[in-house]
Order: structure tokens, then C-alpha cells, then sequence
């Protein structure tokens, strides 16, 4: 990435940094020459991340549970306090329960909605608040899915709520945009939904996805990439992307 990349030695906070999407963006962003801030509950994956930094940037890991509010607060401050400004939020982090809903335990019925809604939403929360206050130019990734546009018949459905929090994610991007328009804030805000990526977020799925086509975590992360990096003014509101099949 170049020196007239507008990011560049910039601060952005990447949520889910450890693994799989979240960590590809990390480096990629890194790579294009911005300060990373990884958080996830095992700081010391990210860690691991800066021997892939081959850019002018740098990752560094904060360890955080984004279902504790206090640890959640507690280190969006510990990044206004060290940086002084957020200038992109990469809200990524999500988990999948695989089960008919009929099977399903309250308790994971409520930790997926706790994780990829209430959880996005405080992130949000967080980074809108500062970045209206330091009045910034923003932008806001929220890695959504293709499940929160469309349900896909498959041979053994196995969604549970998952698309349904999708679902919310596509609403809450689509009111936070009015929020921000409302609130005359300089902050763009995409919706990145990919279909299915070749991550251990597939693993609850086993052999029932083996064959399918897959997407690249470097793929999703090229993504979040290209949305940066248009131009002053111009939106990218959502990103929909899916692995082709090879054709012979």
C-alpha cells in the first residue's frame, strides 16, 4: 500500500484479532502501514501476529472479553488514553453454534445473541462516542454475513439464531448510518458478508461443508482493505462476497 493510503499511521481496533478473519485483517492492516489494537480473550495469538507484519505498521494485543462490560469500557479508554484517537473500528468478532433450534439451550441462544449483536452493538457504542468527540474522519467495518441477507436451503439446516443475529447486524448497521448522518459525523460505515470462509469457525460443521467452496480469511480481509480505501465521500455500504466454483 502506498504513502497516499489515508490510513496509514492510523489507530484502528480490530475486535475477534486472534484467529481466523479477524487476525488476516489485523496483518493486513498492519501491513498497510497502520497501528493496529487486536482484542480478543487470548491477547497472546495476536501476539504471534507481528512476525506476519511485513509493513511500516504494528500490532499490538489487548486482552478483553467483549461479554464483560467492564473489560469491554475498560479497554476502548486504555485505547483513547494510549492513542488519543480510534480512527477505524473493524467489529469482527462472532461465534456460530451449529444446532437445529429445536435443540437448542437457552444459554447458547443467549451467548450468540450476547456475542454478535449486544456485543457489536457496545463496540459501536464505544467508538462512535469518541470518535464524535475528537471529531475524526472514521470508518467503521462490521463483519456481517451473507446469512444476514439471505437463508440458503441446505441439505441439514443447522442455523439455529445464527442468521438471526445476522439479521440484526444488517439492521443495526442500517441505523447506526441514519445516526451518523443525523449526528453530521465524518464516519463511514461498511457491512462486509461473506459466504462461507475456510476458517475453525467451520469446524462445528465438520464433513457437512467439506466440498463446498470457500472463501480465504485474506479475502474477507482484502475486502475491509479496498472499503478504506475509497475515496473522501464515497460509501461503501455493503460488501457481499462469495467464493466461486471452479469450473473445469
Amino acid at each position: 500500500m502506498g504513502n497516499n493510503f489515508y490510513w496509514r499511521n492510523k489507530v484502528a481496533v480490530v475486535t475477534g484479532a486472534s484467529v481466523g478473519i479477524g487476525a488476516s485483517t489485523a496483518v493486513e492492516l498492519a501491513n498497510a502501514g497502520m497501528v493496529v489494537v487486536g482484542l480478543a480473550r487470548r491477547p497472546e495469538l495476536i501476539e504471534a501476529l507481528r512476525d506476519r507484519v511485513t509493513g511500516e505498521g504494528k500490532i499490538l494485543a489487548r486482552q478483553c472479553d467483549l461479554n464483560d462490560e467492564e473489560q469491554l469500557t475498560s479497554a476502548f479508554a486504555w485505547i483513547r488514553e494510549k492513542f488519543q484517537a480510534i480512527h477505524v473500528l473493524v467489529c469482527n468478532a462472532g461465534i456460530l453454534k451449529a444446532n437445529f433450534l429445536s435443540e437448542s439451550p437457552t444459554k447458547d441462544i443467549k451467548e450468540l445473541f450476547d456475542t454478535n449483536v449486544v456485543a457489536t452493538a457496545s463496540c459501536l457504542r464505544e467508538a462512535l462516542k469518541h470518535m464524535a468527540a475528537v471529531k475524526v474522519r472514521g470508518h467503521i467495518v462490521v463483519m456481517n454475513s451473507v446469512l444476514g441477507h439471505r437463508i440458503p436451503e441446505v441439505p441439514v439446516p443447522l442455523f439455529s439464531v445464527y442468521p438471526a443475529t445476522k439479521h440484526a447486524i444488517t439492521a443495526l448497521c442500517q441505523t447506526v448510518r441514519q445516526e451518523i448522518h443525523f449526528l453530521k459525523l465524518n464516519i463511514k460505515l461498511t457491512s462486509i458478508c461473506p459466504g462461507m470462509v475456510d476458517t475453525d469457525f467451520l469446524s462445528v460443521y465438520s464433513q457437512a461443508v467439506a466440498e463446498l467452496p470457500k472463501l480465504q480469511a485474506e479475502d474477507v480481509a482484502k475486502a475491509v482493505l479496498y472499503a478504506l480505501n475509497t475515496p473522501d465521500g464515497v460509501q461503501v455500504e455493503d460488501i457481499i462476497l462469495q467464493q466461486m466454483r471452479k469450473v473445469n
